[in-house]
């Protein structure tokens, strides 16, 4: 059976029990409790980076400042929110997004949990809500209000939207469509939500405490060379070439970080080269860890992935691989969010850069270009013009 299909069929089963789930448990009657938001927000830490100033926001505002706070959240940025933001946020609830989707036992547990919190007003942050995660937990909670974005116009989401889930909602805030980036996406929404305008500029981070940071003899630049779609992943033997590039060129270590998952990824950058210079730190730091390692790194070299993100929130200098996809919400950053990010893309978008609204609308939705078709001289003319400048050439080069 072809996989794409097989994949929509389990998605159709899925929210039919889902709504199954949510039918048995509101059998009981549950309680209210006032004065109780419940926010959600499940998809990826790069997403997480640019949201999480807001809810400071939200928590300082008229509207809600009185309010019992609860964060639904993607347990993968678990780490961070907590140690960020548990200052703004009274309680944390945490998915496995794996299990949820996978376990009809763990789903109905959450689900119960979430409806017997009695929720005044649940408000799913996403601009591309999803069916299957953020909807369902607005729909389960049962909130007298419920609050969430009119969301993304892709055509192969947004009628299924309309069609099952807006109904869920008793508010639904119209979203410009315009590309926004997604910073400025979210700015939007919460300007809408709280009826105020907001100051804020860009994503940042407060600074990490001591044990968070890692020492090295000398300064170094971090290599993230995974990424959680293979579409989005420059072959490791790119960055084999910029290893040997750093090390031959410049007085630094090269810092090899990846998640327990890209171990085997990492492995590959750096298998036949002269391990003096390059500490492999994959799959061995926790989230804290990685925000220090890149916030004292010269330059990180990334796959568009969180690390980006990361970098651009502790102002680190970044070169991105991409390929493009969705363009101008993710990527690139604009100059007056951070004008220390470099990308590089496929020569279809470099060749056309001049002309950013035509791209826009070309990759808003997505790329099919292919990521290894950047040229590695690319990637090192940029380091070049970086590393340059901080006086890090060797003397005998």
């Amino acid at each position: 059976m072809n996989a794409i299909l097989l994949i929509k069929i389990k998605n159709i089963i899925n929210y039919f029990i889902t709504g199954i789930i949510i039918f048995l448990i509101k059998i009981h009657h549950g309680n209210k409790n006032n004065s109780t938001l419940l926010l959600i927000r499940l998809d990826s830490i790069g997403d997480y980076i640019l949201l999480r100033n807001f809810l400071k926001v939200v928590r300082e505002s008229e509207k809600h400042k009185k309010y019992k706070i609860t964060l639904c959240g993607n347990s993968i940025w678990k780490d961070i929110a907590e140690e960020f933001d548990k200052e703004v946020i009274d309680e944390f609830l945490w998915i496995d997004r794996n299990k949820f989707y996978n376990s009809f036992i763990y789903k109905y547990r959450f689900l119960r949990n979430i409806y017997n919190k009695g929720f005044e007003v649940a408000v799913d942050t996403t601009f591309t809500r999803e069916i299957l995660y953020g909807d369902s937990i607005v729909k389960a909670s049962n909130a007298k209000v419920t609050i969430g974005s009119e969301g993304s116009p892709e055509k192969h989401a947004g009628w299924k939207r309309r069609l099952l889930t807006d109904k869920y909602y008793t508010r639904l805030i119209p979203a410009s469509e315009n590309n926004l980036f997604e910073f400025f996406r979210n700015k939007n929404f919460f300007e809408a939500l709280l009826g105020e305008k907001i100051e804020l500029k860009k994503p940042d981070f407060p600074k990490l405490k001591k044990e968070n940071f890692y020492s090295f003899d000398k300064p170094y630049v971090v290599i993230f060379p995974g990424a959680a779609e293979s579409s989005r992943r420059w072959d490791t033997a790119n960055f084999s070439e910029i290893v040997k590039f750093v090390i031959k060129r410049y007085d630094l270590i090269v810092v090899i970080a990846g998640g327990n998952r890209e171990t085997e990824i990492a492995n590959s950058v750096i298998t036949g080269l002269d391990v003096r210079g390059i500490a492999n730190l994959s799959g061995t730091t926790s989230l804290l860890q990685l925000i220090g390692l890149i916030q004292n790194a010269e330059v990180l070299i990334s796959n568009e992935t969180g690390a980006v993100h990361i970098s651009a929130a502790v102002n680190t200098p970044f070169v991105c691989i991409s390929n493009g996809n969705h363009f101008g919400r993710f990527n690139p950053y604009p100059d007056e969010i951070f004008d220390k990010g470099y990308y590089v893309y496929p020569p279809a978008i470099i060749n056309q850069m001049d002309d950013r609204e035509h791209l826009s609308r070309l990759y808003r939705f997505g790329s099919n270009l292919d990521i290894n078709s950047v040229d590695v001289s690319s990637v090192n003319s940029i380091l070049g013009k970086l590393l340059n400048k901080n006086d890090r050439i060797k003397n005998n080069f």
